[in-house]
């Protein structure tokens, strides 16, 4: 199994499409335990990846991450630009002149990317956070 430049970008350009038609939804959700801006966020935060993507779908792959989180640093408002940010930031170390990763790679790039994420923001198994996803999603690989 190889994941490409190519895949890595159409990933992003999914996420960035499911957010949109999500917005709604994920705002919802927020509304019942926090300030009902969740949705709108992270949508205007995706958007504003693919605004900028064509600055940095031409590095490797690690250059792509890091274009995306430093994006969605500077774009996403409350803890999940920070979180997602880190993730992706974290993501690039060991991706950062790849052009292509076999599974190996890639699983390493999400372990990466969620140490980040438990070291911003202290999560633990149980805590209900993205790592509840992470964790699994890497075991299982």
């Amino acid at each position: 199994m190889t994941v490409t430049k190519d895949h890595i970008l159409g990933w992003l350009k999914a996420c960035a499409a499911e957010f949109a038609a999500q917005q709604d939804y994920l705002t919802d959700l927020d509304r019942e335990i926090g300030d009902a801006d969740h949705g709108l966020n992270m949508n205007r935060g995706f958007a504003k990846v693919m605004e900028k993507l064509p600055t940095f779908e031409a590095q490797p792959i690690g250059g792509i991450m890091k274009g995306v989180g430093m994006t969605l640093m500077s774009s996403i408002g409350g803890a999940s630009g920070p979180l997602y940010g880190t993730f992706f930031i974290r993501a690039a170390t060991s991706t950062a002149t790849k052009e292509e990763l076999d599974l190996a790679e890639l699983i390493k790039m999400l372990e990466d990317g969620t140490a980040g994420v438990v070291m911003r923001g202290k999560a633990e198994p149980g805590d209900k956070t993205m790592c509840d996803v992470w964790w699994p999603v890497m075991k299982a690989a």
